[in-house]
């Protein structure tokens, strides 16, 4: 059996003094930050270290090296001057990556910044197509106990590993990654990583509940499009099949999940289980920082779950009643003056 091509890997990036925004395919997004330093190590699957790779990039775009950057990194503006022209340097990184690299990383941040630099250098930011939260694998071990931190230096600490290197330096932060992972049962950890179905699936769709009809709509550019387009908009009966309507109300749960009441044309009033109507909900996710995800259910409440959802959506229409007040009184006072 061929042997995984697994990178572990940490970036440090630069920010502005101001926001900066580009355009991606027609839709401006907000720039992360610009990577300054990249370190890797390659890993077979007990996480022994095959090669390293290490660099200090010149940034293009914020070159002025923000103060609480170089708090943190030890980082000074000689190191990014002298650094490695971000363009080449990217692409030499993911040469040595290589085309079928599976791309892990302490957390959930840097696969995104990565992207988003390798777009606006003209390099392809397809690239990684799997990558894995490490903090995940951990915790399938090691359980989260109250009070315990999940930063690097603090997962380190707790698993005993000698801190003989500094930290928030990319490639010794890679090497500590590579420490932990050896502490784990790497292997079984990759392979039950849920894919990105089965952990919007999990979002969407706690237990218990009678979810139905499962669908995620993947690689959109506008966050609203779950609005919008009537392929992802248009929700069916999962009795007889005919589209849903849905509330004029949409309640919100969490950051990035919606969802509302819809009836059946057909079903409703009816003594089904549709007759009283569905509940149509939507997970919006961007694991790759440029893209976003819609995942979309309904479900079947039960009476607790429609009461709920009736007192919810009355206090909603009360917030919304009382801003729209707060509102008009502002613009009389202003229109006053």
């Amino acid at each position: 059996m061929p042997q995984r091509n697994l990178v572990l890997f940490d970036l440090e990036w630069n920010i502005g003094y101001q926001p900066y925004t580009f355009n991606y395919h027609g839709v401006q997004q907000t720039f992360r930050g610009e990577i300054i330093e990249i370190g890797a190590v390659k890993i077979d699957e007990d996480a022994n270290v095959l090669d390293t790779f290490s660099i200090h990039l010149r940034p293009r775009i914020f070159r002025k090296l923000q103060h609480h950057i170089a708090k943190v990194t030890g980082l000074t503006q000689a190191d990014l001057d002298r650094g490695e022209p971000i363009v080449q340097g990217l692409r030499r990184f993911m040469k040595w990556c290589g085309p079928d690299a599976e791309f892990a990383e302490w957390g959930m941040d840097d696969v995104p910044v990565l992207k988003q630099n390798l777009f606006l250098c003209n390099l392809d930011e397809s690239r990684p197509t799997v990558w894995y939260d490490l903090q995940q694998v951990f915790l399938r071990e090691h359980p989260r106990k109250e009070g315990e931190g999940m930063t690097l230096e603090s997962v380190v600490t707790r698993m005993g590993i000698p801190m003989d290197r500094p930290f928030h330096d990319a490639l010794s932060d890679t090497l500590y990654t590579a420490d932990v992972c050896r502490k784990l049962d790497l292997r079984a950890g990759l392979a039950a990583y849920p894919t990105e179905d089965e952990a919007l699936h999990q979002s969407l769709c706690p237990a218990p509940g009678d979810y139905r009809d499962f669908k995620v709509f993947r690689g959109y550019v506008e966050p609203s499009t779950w609005r919008m387009d009537p392929v992802i908009s248009v929700a069916r009966c999962p009795v007889c099949g005919e589209d849903l309507t849905p509330d004029e109300i949409w309640l919100k749960k969490g950051s990035n999940s919606w969802y509302t009441l819809a009836q059946c044309p057909r079903c409703q009033g009816s003594g089904n289980e549709a007759g009283k109507g569905v509940l149509q909900r939507y997970k919006l996710a961007r694991r790759d920082g440029l893209h976003w995800s819609f995942a979309r259910c309904v479900q079947v409440p039960d009476d607790a779950g429609l009461a709920r959802w009736h007192k919810q959506r009355t206090q909603q229409i009360e917030r919304m009643r009382a801003r729209a007040e707060k509102q008009a009184e502002e613009a009389a006072k202003n229109a006053a003056k």
